[in-house]
This record gives C-alpha cells, sequence and structure tokens, in this order.
C-alpha cells in the first residue's frame, strides 16, 4: 500500500471514531477537591495569616536574635576597618576625578567617537563605489 493511500485511510478512520465524553463524575469531583484545598491553602499562605499572637511572637523572637547577634559578635580586627578606611577613600578620589576630569568631557568623547564611526563608514562606501566592489574572479 502506498504511504500517501494508508495516510488517507488512516486519516478518515480518525476522524470517524466517536468525540471523547468526559464521565459526569469529572465536575463534581473536581469541585469538590477544589473546596477541600481551600481550608488548606490558607494554612500555607504566609506570615499575614497567622494569628496576632504568634506574629508578634515572631517579631519578638526576631528583635531577641538581632540584638544577640549585635551584642555577641566582637569587633571587626584593625585591618579590616583600615582596608575598608582606604577602600572608601579610593572610591572618593575616584569619584573626584570623574566628576571634575573626565565627566565633563565624555559626552564630547562619546560623539567624536559616533562622528569617527560615520566617516569611516562613508569613507569605505566612496572607496566602494571608486574601485567599483568587490572583484568578483
Amino acid at each position: 500500500m502506498d504511504p500517501v493511500d494508508l495516510e488517507q485511510l488512516l486519516g478518515r478512520e480518525l476522524k470517524a471514531l466517536p468525540k471523547p465524553r468526559a464521565p459526569r463524575t469529572l465536575l463534581p469531583r473536581v469541585i469538590a477537591a477544589t473546596v477541600d484545598r481551600a481550608g488548606d491553602a490558607r494554612a500555607v499562605t504566609g506570615w499575614s495569616t497567622w494569628s496576632r499572637a504568634r506574629q508578634l511572637g515572631s517579631i519578638a523572637a526576631l528583635m531577641v536574635l538581632i540584638a544577640a547577634g549585635w551584642l555577641l559578635l566582637p569587633a571587626p580586627p584593625r585591618e579590616i576597618t583600615d582596608a575598608t578606611r582606604a577602600a572608601a577613600e579610593t572610591a572618593t578620589v575616584i569619584r573626584v576625578f570623574w566628576q571634575v576630569l573626565f565627566g565633563p568631557i565624555a559626552i564630547y568623547i562619546a560623539i567624536l567617537g559616533v562622528a569617527l564611526t560615520l566617516a569611516c563608514g562613508a569613507a569605505w562606501a566612496a572607496f566602494e563605489v571608486a574601485l567599483g566592489g568587490a572583484s568578483h574572479r
């Protein structure tokens, strides 16, 4: 049998099959399942659904943990504070150089770059036209 004929035969047979129907009990079961889950969804929706007593208790526990961490952590070593201070000073110097020297001329450098790019493109196009384009040998 030719593959085209087989395909047409299978197509006709599949179209002749009756459309599948959902069982009559499907809709009531889906509704019952969603109603049952609605009660469970409230328990897992988050902190805002907790009772006020639990919310206040969790806030108090968080504040105790933060205070304990603040009081119990040792002061940072001198090397870290020196390195942090040096990094801040370096960032300040770089910011000053940018604002005083490089920032005001940055827009002019960008405009110059775009202009030079366009000029190079125009020169390339002119040479292509003047020389007759690429050789096709």
